[in-house]
């Protein structure tokens, strides 16, 4: 059986937990080789993607963020609380915890949308999140134990384990908890929150001066240091 348990989350449990010191995320521009989705599939040299480069593409990512009894962690609760997350569920991706492993497993990696944001605390374990860049790359980011990451609706992605085949989430909403995902296919590439994304976002970065687009990333940034603690 999956674990999995659905709990309505509380505002006000906000305790004094600080985080630790967060580093960058790791991402890099993904290597279409022969080798299997499990495998890092790094260019040699590697080709590394910044967190700029990421928030630009409306990805958002903290890290080292403490699992020990998360529920209390005063860090993530400020996190949902600004960002207005008032559901969870934790979800563990493996061989013996997951039904329909190899099926399942195969659907997460095809090409697909959301039309909610797509939150992801990883509590343990190491898997791949693949997103699309400006001009169509693939983008690996690598997302482990003590990382959250918040994946904009209408972006294209994928997600995949590492070779150790585990990984343990706490799923996060707002609203109304849903796991619907949009394979890619022409009526996607119309959805309306597909155009937003794509207007807002990917045209965006094509059309502004540099200076807009600079403005655009410092407004991201401001969001995230909002939250403190």
């Amino acid at each position: 059986m999956a674990e999995s348990t659905s709990t309505p989350v509380s505002e006000s449990a906000l305790q004094t937990q600080e985080p630790r010191k967060s580093i960058p995320i790791k991402a890099w521009y993904y290597n279409p080789s022969d080798a299997p989705p499990s495998e890092p599939h790094q260019y040699s040299p590697n080709r590394d993607v910044s967190t700029d480069h990421l928030q630009k593409l409306g990805v958002l990512t903290w890290t080292q963020i403490e699992t020990d009894q998360f529920e209390n962690n005063r860090f993530l609760n400020k996190i949902k609380t600004v960002r207005g997350y008032n559901y969870e569920e934790v979800l563990t991706v493996a061989p013996e915890a997951l039904p329909n492993f190899e099926e399942n497993t195969k659907k997460f990696f095809m090409e697909h949308l959301h039309d909610h944001e797509e939150i992801r605390f990883i509590l343990d374990g190491v898997g791949y999140e693949d997103v699309r860049d400006y001009d169509g790359q693939w983008i690996r980011i690598e997302i482990k134990k003590g990382d959250l990451i918040v994946l904009p609706p209408g972006m294209y992605h994928r997600f995949t384990l590492d070779k150790n085949q585990y990984l343990k989430a706490l799923l996060l909403y707002q609203g109304t908890p849903t796991r619907i995902q949009f394979e890619k296919n022409p009526e996607t590439d119309i959805m309306e929150v597909r155009l937003d994304y794509v207007q807002s976002v990917l045209e965006l970065e094509k059309h502004s001066a540099p200076e807009v687009q600079d403005k655009v990333l410092a407004a991201t940034t401001k969001a995230m240091g909002a939250i403190t603690v």
